[in-house]
């Protein structure tokens, strides 16, 4: 068996238990759905913010999400092989574990990218993306230390780039399940990211250039928490689990998003950095 955990455990890669906290697969659910949030909010300002100039302020683009949702696509898939048991149970049986493997070793760039960008990355380049300018790259080379790193084997797919019916197959396979793992794990990347680089990167510069920062990271966090609440709330009987569930996705405020997206509360952050 594993020692690494087979569930989303936000609190432990926050460092710090999270207060009024729902269950990992709503937290998982939670970060998926503000994942969304942030595709959209770029995908709204597709002429307005250019990926280079969010690079050159944070060290992150649209391309790096897409990346991030790749790696986890081969992180989950390994995990899946490693533990029979987890898989099975995450899949729903042996056959539709083999086939999500195979589909999540076959996911590329490609396709993560169309789901940050809402279309292909080179229907978006020619549609928004601008020539950079010579200070634009100047500012990119000089901020080298900024930049997330990709492990570039990782992102290689288990097939052929021209195997189209291996791709469709690939789509047809990631469950909607699977892709809540994997835009959660893009998300928590995200977090990572920007906490590594908390004196480097401010929030205001960032939302300057880009329209968001990490506190509207978190409070997607509780937009989700609050959809998630209204969907249960109709089989939320007195004493139920639904009930339960309710409560503490209604009790989830921003402070608590906040310690899960800066690692620690909000006010220590800013002390700090």
């Amino acid at each position: 068996m594993l020692t690494e955990s087979t569930t989303f455990d936000f609190s432990s890669l926050a460092g710090a238990e999270i207060p009024n906290a729902p269950p990992p697969p709503i937290l998982e659910k939670m970060a998926a759905g503000a994942f969304v949030s942030l595709c959209e909010h770029l995908q709204a300002r597709s002429d307005e913010v250019q990926n280079i100039d969010i690079m050159n302020i944070s060290g992150f683009c649209r391309n790096c999400l897409a990346k991030w949702m790749v790696l986890e696509a081969r992180k989950l898939a390994k995990l899946l092989r490693q533990d029979s048991e987890f898989a099975v149970r995450f899949t729903g049986s042996t056959d539709e574990y083999q086939s999500t493997v195979k589909a999540l070793d076959g996911l590329g760039y490609d396709e993560a990218a169309q789901e940050v960008y809402g279309c292909t990355y080179a229907e978006w380049k020619k549609r928004h993306q601008k020539k950079a300018s010579e200070e634009q790259m100047k500012i990119y080379n000089e901020n080298t230390h900024l930049h997330a790193v990709h492990d570039k084997d990782l992102l290689r797919r288990a097939c052929d780039d021209g195997d189209e019916v291996f791709l469709n197959y690939c789509q047809i396979y990631l469950s909607e399940k699977v892709m809540t793992r994997l835009k959660a794990g893009a998300f928590l990347n995200l977090c990572c990211h920007l906490r590594e680089r908390s004196d480097l990167v401010q929030n205001m510069e960032l939302m300057t250039i880009s329209g968001f920062c990490r506190n509207c990271l978190a409070k997607w966090m509780v937009v989700e928490a609050r959809k998630i609440s209204d969907e249960t709330r109709p089989y939320a009987s007195e004493g139920s689990e639904e009930e339960k569930l309710v409560k503490a996705l209604d009790s989830f405020g921003y402070d608590e998003a906040a310690q899960a997206v800066y690692g620690c509360t909000y006010s220590e952050w800013k002390k700090r950095h």
